[in-house]
């Protein structure tokens, strides 16, 4: 999938294990977790990004999901297309997400 293919190499480097992607019908979800340092359960943190085909594949949601302190929807461009959204991603996570 395109968004797991683009992002890997962005959110790897930072501890995300590699995007797991679900796909149902027209919705889908990729998935990337970072273990929580010092995590006494080895409990992770996820950053959730949420698809739909309207009618092409879009970004609707993007969520860092872990404690509830750390949970938060990141900006990005709902008007653009995906390789669009992607490449804007790829850009600004790496700043957010340290």
């Amino acid at each position: 999938m395109l968004v797991r293919d683009i992002l890997n190499p962005v959110l790897v480097p930072l501890g995300f294990a590699p995007g797991q992607v679900g796909v149902d019908g027209e919705r889908g979800q990729v998935i990337f977790c970072r273990g929580e340092i010092d995590s006494p359960d080895g409990g992770c943190v996820d950053l959730v990004l949420d698809v739909e085909a309207a009618p092409d594949w879009q970004i609707t949601d993007i969520r860092y999901w872990g404690f509830p302190s750390d949970r938060w929807h990141l900006d990005f461009d709902r008007g653009a297309r995906l390789a669009d959204q992607l490449a804007g991603l790829a850009q600004t996570l790496p700043s957010e997400l340290v």
